[in-house]
């Protein structure tokens, strides 16, 4: 935004305007911003000038409305001190300030209770209020012109009660049509000396996702080609589908070949359709799981939501019952400290443990999903079956610590019943418990039935500081088959009776011991039924500590294979060393020596050191080293290794060299980008996160300009870039660096906002003056412009300071100034670039206006 010719900009080491124009603009904003109480009055004698320049003053060229000009301005709307996200409004005069022209349409937005208010309730949809308080008594509304805030300070009854974080679905914007593909390229060269075999081999591999964008249709596809060294080469298509948001059901529509939801059953392949509700719609704090909090409070008083000292929450409630049924999600498991703070400044405190068990919703919550179509095989399995079939899936809040779910399979020859519920025990943890009966029907005719039960279990202990992310149990009884494994062995029964799984237990534990560090163990254990007992066994412990930078980690793992009923120990090692923190404690060096010993029966004795850091003054190229030193049965083999990676703007690319002494050398290389096709022509980019939103930079004639806290993006030649990650349905902004704008460039309004959804492209639009930064000092009639003196060009204006002195950017090659003088006088001037002198990209330079 332009306030009187001064653009957002960075420039740390270049000569600025005087501090006194900074101050007289300051000024002359807090004369204009507020309406006035009583008559204007400005002390001139604080300005410190002499007696001439006092009698050269126009004091109405420092308070008039035009330093507000009325206007169309995007502004960012906040209710009660609450960010609501940005519109675009029309601005009026109104006393000395402005006033916002507010369609009805938007108050609705804003959440407030149209119904409530008979004078509003009886406006007509397209009606403009200007004066909101004649409609809301005790409403105002404050417009903050230098920050570009308008601000609504609304009573509570007049608002309906909103979630925190909620963005109502009419500002979800589906974006501009576009094409993409995604691509991650990789190839390989092997020399090999080993054996009879020795040779030359090279392979080649590339992965791509792409798809199509078109209001609210997404087409996807994802297919590879890949090429051997014997020239074998293979073209296939994995999946592809279409899909769109049903805005209604807060939900999603799937058609063709994809993977089903997995709300309750495992996710599986397959053709057809799917409906499904979508958790991503909802703002942040109404995802997951949290305990609804209930309480009383005697008056107006203040309500505080803190865990492990950290305030959660906090809100403001009448007196009476209150609710909190919108707390973020922050764990699996804790104690809740609610305090009520009342009126009279009493104040009461209780704790409400809770616990998140595996499968859970909020109360009053519903998720689901409709699939129905034909089982896939995307492994090409010999003697699979694809099937049609249905599925219903769903999980329901029932109570505050209660959630049911079950779901249900219907296919020709497999039908599966499943049945669940989620039940949070306060300090005892949290519980699920389901059970799923099948029966299966193969290809030869035989028909089998079973159930399997599961039962898991999430704690943390507060106490110790011990968490059990998951415990779990399950038992299979013989001839009970999954959807998979019943299509899978279709025709071979045999081979599903042998691969029959018995039973699974799995245990997670970390625990933190304080200033010796944290000790995490991870153990499962499955049988197989028809295996005389054999087991699949492993257990991981390790053991970890930070001492000032440098890392160590202990770590163990013990597996059994059920085949052999060999059991094989992995003892390891290593310690991480801040090279870069110690060598140059002042800079932000990332340099780490990485050593590893490792320890093992079957693999024998392994040692590697590995060097690794980024470049020092981008951290877009980073590179390591490595030297390894493994002995087995008495012989001893090294390797080294080098790599090095480079992200760009519109690629990441990758190379590496291994020697494996006496055996084999191998280069590899990878290369991983986008291509995006959109309105404004072909853009180049990182990769396409999948499930995110993007967004499409435009800002016209500023190329290499990079993007605030997004590593190696930036502009192109003309000016566009391709943001390839944002939180889709949520409020994303995306900041231009101004510090990497050439000297012919300025911006606007460098920031833009905007709420895509799933894999929408969404257009940031920058304005961009193109031309140079200037500081002018200017004369008429042989004395300095006097102080105040309005200095533009186009729609770029400046305030001249008490020598004359004015800066203006985006100030064209050649043009012609106009200056508003004392006595509504007015004299020009022309600037050509070539009279002036450069100094750290700022033109100054001496100019004489004439009438």
């Amino acid at each position: 935004m332009v306030v009187k010719g001064f653009l957002y900009r960075g420039i740390s080491d270049r000569p600025r305007p005087t501090p006194f124009v900074f101050s007289l603009i300051a000024c002359t904003l807090a004369t204009s911003l507020f309406p006035a109480r009583a008559e204007l009055y400005f002390n001139v004698d604080a300005l410190h000038l002499s007696e001439e320049q006092k009698s050269r003053l126009d004091l109405a060229l420092l308070s008039r409305l035009t330093n507000q000009p009325p206007g169309r301005y995007r502004v960012q709307l906040s209710v009660n001190q609450r960010n609501i996200g940005e519109e675009t409004l029309d601005f009026i005069p109104c006393g000395e300030a402005l006033c916002p022209e507010i369609p009805v349409t938007l108050l609705k937005e804003l959440g407030i209770k149209i119904d409530a208010f008979p004078a509003l309730q009886k406006l007509p949809e397209e009606a403009i209020l200007t004066d909101i308080a004649a409609y809301i008594p005790q409403a105002t509304v404050e417009f903050h012109f230098d920050r570009r805030q308008l601000n609504f300070t609304l009573p509570q009854a007049a608002l309906d009660k909103q979630v925190q974080g909620y963005i109502p679905p009419e500002k979800w914007q589906e974006g501009v049509p576009m094409l993409f593909t995604s691509y991650n390229l990789s190839g390989s060269e092997v020399k090999s000396r080993h054996g009879a075999a020795g040779g030359q081999f090279s392979s080649q591999y590339l992965n791509l996702r792409s798809g199509a964008n078109l209001g609210p249709w997404r087409l996807r596809n994802y297919s590879y080609y890949s090429r051997t060294g014997s020239g074998t080469s293979s073209w296939r298509s994995l999946q592809s589908w279409l899909e769109r948001d049903i805005r209604t059901l807060r939900a999603r529509l799937v058609v063709g070949e994809t993977a089903s939801p997995g709300l309750v059953f495992d996710s599986f392949s397959f053709r057809g359709l799917a409906l499904t509700s979508q958790d991503e719609m909802l703002p942040f704090s109404q995802r997951g799981y949290a305990p609804i909090i209930r309480g009383v409070a005697m008056t107006n008083a203040t309500v505080e939501v803190r865990q492990n000292g950290n305030l959660l929450y906090q809100t403001f409630v009448p007196p009476g019952d209150f609710v909190i049924n919108d707390l973020y999600a922050t764990g699996t498991s804790g104690d809740l400290e609610i305090t009520i703070r009342e009126e009279d400044g009493s104040v009461r405190k209780s704790l409400q443990p809770f616990a998140t068990p595996l499968v859970s919703l909020r109360q009053g919550r519903v998720n689901y999903s409709v699939t129905a179509g034909e089982y896939g095989n995307p492994a090409g399995t010999v003697g699979a079956v694809q099937q049609r079939f249905m599925q219903m899936e769903a999980i329901y809040g029932l109570l505050n610590n209660t959630s049911v779910y079950g779901g249900l399979i219907v296919a020709e020859d497999y039908q599966s019943m499943m049945t669940g519920i989620g039940q949070g025990l306060g300090v005892m943890g949290a519980i699920s418990l389901d059970v799923t009966h099948a029966v299966t029907r193969f290809g030869n005719g035989d028909s089998s039935e079973g159930q399997s039960w599961r039962l898991r279990y999430s704690k943390q202990i507060e106490t110790t500081d011990t968490t059990m992310t998951l415990a779990g149990y399950r038992f299979d009884t013989d001839g009970y088959y999954t959807f998979d494994e019943a299509n899978n062995y279709y025709a071979f029964p045999g081979q599903a009776l042998r691969n029959s799984l018995k039973n699974r237990a799995q245990l997670t534990l970390s625990q933190n011991i304080g200033g010796l560090g944290a000790v995490a163990l991870s153990a499962s254990q499955q049988a197989y039924w028809h295996h005389n007992g054999a087991k699949i066994r492993s257990v991981t412990s390790s053991w970890s500590k930070n001492f000032d930078g440098v890392t160590v980690n202990l770590s163990q793992s013990m597996n059994k294979s059920w085949r052999t009923g060999k059991t094989d120990n992995v003892v390891s090692a290593s310690f991480s060393i801040p090279l870069g923190k110690w060598l140059t404690p002042q800079s932000a060096s990332a340099l780490y020596m990485n050593n590893r010993l490792s320890w093992s029966r079957a693999a024998g004795n392994s040692q590697t050191t590995t060097l690794s850091g980024t470049a020092p003054q981008s951290h877009n190229l980073s590179w390591s080293a490595a030297q390894a030193r493994s002995q087995r049965g008495g012989r001893v083999n090294e390797s080294t290794a080098l790599s090095a990676s480079l992200q760009g703007a519109s690629s990441t690319v990758s190379l590496g060299y291994t020697n494996y002494y006496g055996q084999n050398q191998r280069v590899n290389w990878a290369a991983r980008g986008a291509v995006v096709a959109h309105p404004y022509g072909v853009t180049l980019s990182q990769p396409l996160l999948e499930g995110s939103g993007y967004a499409l930079v435009r800002a016209p004639g500023a190329s290499n300009v990079g993007i605030t806290n997004r590593s190696g993006t930036a502009t192109d030649s003309r000016g566009y870039a391709i943001v390839p990650s944002l939180a889709a349905y949520q409020e994303n902004e995306i900041a231009l660096d101004t510090s990497t704008l050439s000297d012919e460039i300025d911006l606007v309004n460098p920031v833009q906002k905007s709420v895509p959804t799933r894999e929408a492209l969404v257009v940031m639009d920058y304005q961009t003056r193109i031309g140079y930064r200037t500081f002018l000092k200017i004369t008429y009639n042989g004395r300095p412009l006097p102080l105040g003196a309005v200095v533009s060009v186009g729609e770029i204006s400046g305030i001249a300071d008490e020598k004359g002195q004015v800066y203006l950017t985006g100030v064209p090659e050649k043009s012609d100034l106009l200056v508003s003088l004392p006595g509504n006088q007015q004299c020009k001037t022309a600037f050509n670039l070539h009279n002036g002198v450069a100094h750290n990209g700022i033109i100054m330079a001496e100019l004489t206006c004439k009438n």
